[in-house]
């Protein structure tokens, strides 16, 4: 009978702007389950949980609530890692597969996820997720506010030191939030709105302030997202700016950078003189306490699917970070093998380049929305039991989902108006869409790597429907490290195939859609301004409509072309015990019984 360690997401109200929660009942072994989920029409969405006690086992079963009436298959079990027999062990080489090529390893200068892989292991911020997906303090002490919030006093722990052997304080702490700050991130944009290089000031060693223009109650949840890591670096490092990798990977963590053979592996082992928290923490948690286990991580970049799982099972790599689902069912079925799971999950996702034609044209976005079908992207990426269909952009089953605004009228050439959006699949309209809009035949390119399972089988699809459609299509061999390296040369693409998490992006404030601050995506002001207003409004109910509104706009407009839901696998040997994925894979605190 195998075991399944699948984080559980129990979502509470977002009442300060945050994500949703995670949580987990320990020592409890459960089995494989199936169960029926009956979806009915209702315009909100309930979790109802029931328990069954009996002999020690608890069984949940999760009964969804949505807006349609259809049956699916979930897998339910409680999220408990395996602790091993003997408790945590010192020693061991882990190695790990990464999900694509690594372009660089600095979560400033890149905001790929193979970048946060790695850099979440050396890299710290002032304040990181708990187990619950609520920031607490890392780097930081504690913080104090005026009395109209808009100067925070952060004082940071005593104590701490880079891998160089220099002592953290906070000077590097202000350089490194300044070159977070003038990076990407929806996060980011959204504080350069409410501040400037002088809000940041030194106190003495260990204590600095931050003003902003008016309040911004979200200042510790930014500051502890995962997704855009705000890592601390010594101050002459911090100094590089964001538009250039740093020259030197020094940080604060457990686990200290040795070397980067570009194109085979990177390599950190621990951190002797690293300073943890005192305070208890939860598997796959980034606060709380931090003991690195394990002399080394090794990532491993292996471009074939194939060989990344055959690899696992000899024992050649202990964890393959988002393996391709068409091998879900072969790891479930081999006893030297467990599964994490990751949910809410992650959205598919197609961006469409607005610079050039024919996606600066918003006919142009509407014709390829139009004429998808979205199950044929996601039954490429595997059974539909690791997937659904959902039109909620800020994830079905949590607080923020709502199906409002994903079917809209536009109005045709001839005065007629049609209904689009969201899965229509309807190739004659699309193809008339196109034809109205000013696209006059140009080549479209489309990144899409040959070596990322969650990603690699999406561009297959797109290129044949597009052809369909009426576009001219070209799709050149590349691998990861290539697509992400070209993502800011915004003349050379058209649309490019990817991915985004709910941890990542799961509310407004994360929303990198609709932020403005990337050149591949089109910049709104409504949406800019909505963003906004997110942000600064209190009441939960208001939230929820500016969120609602958001939702509406962003169909409209075809920001993206946002597919379906799916549930990343992890799968690992397990000799690795403590380990569970709530967000970024984080091996601080894991350990090898072998």
């Amino acid at each position: 009978m195998r075991r399944f360690l699948i984080p559980v997401v129990l979502l509470s109200a977002l009442i300060a702007l945050f994500a949703a929660a995670c949580s987990a009942e320990p020592e409890v072994i459960v089995e494989e389950k199936i169960v029926e989920v009956e979806k009915e029409v209702v315009k909100e969405v309930e979790v109802e949980v029931e328990k069954v006690v009996e002999k020690e086992v608890v069984v949940e079963v999760e009964k969804l609530v949505e807006v349609e009436v259809e049956t699916e298959k979930i897998l339910v079990a409680t999220p408990t890692p395996d602790v091993g027999t003997s408790g945590p062990q010192s020693g061991g080489d882990l190695k790990i597969v990464s999900q694509g090529s690594i372009s660089t390893i600095d979560p400033v200068f890149s905001l790929f996820y193979v970048v946060n892989a790695v850099a979440s292991q050396m890299y710290e911020g002032l304040y990181g997720w708990d187990g619950n997906l609520e920031a607490q303090p890392r780097t930081a002490e504690s913080f104090t506010t005026n009395a109209d919030g808009t100067e925070y006093t952060f004082t940071i722990r005593d104590g701490i030191k880079f891998h160089d052997g220099s002592d953290f304080d906070s000077a590097d702490a202000i350089a490194s939030i300044k070159r977070w700050r003038d990076a990407g991130t929806p996060a980011a944009g959204i504080v350069r709105r409410f501040t400037d290089d002088e809000a940041l000031q030194v106190v003495d060693d260990l204590t600095f302030t931050w003003t902003f223009d008016e309040p911004l109650g979200a200042v510790i949840f930014i500051m502890g997202i995962p997704h855009g890591l705000m890592p601390m670096w010594p101050a002459e490092i911090a100094a590089t700016p964001f538009t250039e990798p740093v020259a030197q990977n020094i940080g604060t963590g457990a686990y200290k950078f040795v070397e980067w053979l570009q194109g085979d592996r990177v390599v950190l082992e621990r951190y002797d003189g690293y300073s943890s928290r005192s305070e208890s923490s939860t598997p796959g948690a980034y606060a709380g306490a931090n003991t690195a286990y394990l002399d080394t991580l090794t990532f491993l970049e292996i471009p074939d699917e194939e060989t990344k799982i055959a690899g696992l099972e000899t024992g050649e790599w202990d964890v393959v970070d988002g393996a391709a689902f068409d091998f879900y069912s072969r790891l479930v079925d081999n006893p030297d093998t467990d599964v994490a799971l990751y949910k809410p999950g992650n959205r598919s996702n197609v961006y469409l380049n607005p610079q050039i034609p024919p996606f600066s044209y918003l006919k142009g976005r509407q014709a390829l929305m139009t004429g998808i079908d979205v199950e044929d992207f996601m039954f490429a990426l595997g059974p539909n039991d690791l997937w659904i269909v959902c039109p909620a952009l800020y994830w079905c089953g949590t607080p923020l989902e709502t199906d409002i605004g994903h079917r809209f009228e536009v109005e045709l050439s001839d005065g007629s108006t049609t209904t689009i959006g969201y899965d229509v699949n309807n190739m004659d309209l699309a193809r008339q869409l196109l034809n109205e809009s000013d696209y006059a035949g140009e080549t479209t390119v489309i990144l899409n790597p040959t070596d990322y399972g969650t990603i690699t089988p999406l561009g297959p699809v797109l290129k044949s429907v597009m052809a369909d459609i009426g576009y001219t299509v070209e799709m050149p061999a590349l691998d990861w490290a290539t697509v992400t390296s070209m993502f800011g040369n915004t003349d050379s693409y058209s649309l490019a195939t990817d991915w985004y998490s709910h941890w990542c992006c799961g509310n407004p404030i994360q929303d990198h859609l609709i932020s403005g601050t990337l050149d591949f995506i089109i910049r709104d002001e409504d949406l800019i301004n909505l963003q906004l207003e997110f942000v600064r409004e209190t009441d939960a109910a208001k939230r929820f409509e500016i969120v609602e509104n958001i939702q509406t706009q962003r169909w409209q407009k075809v920001t993206s072309l946002s597919l379906g839901q799916f549930f990343p696998i992890v799968p690992f040997s397990n000799d690795l015990k403590g380990f569970e994925v709530k967000a970024i894979p984080f091996y601080v605190n894991t350990w090898l019984e072998r």
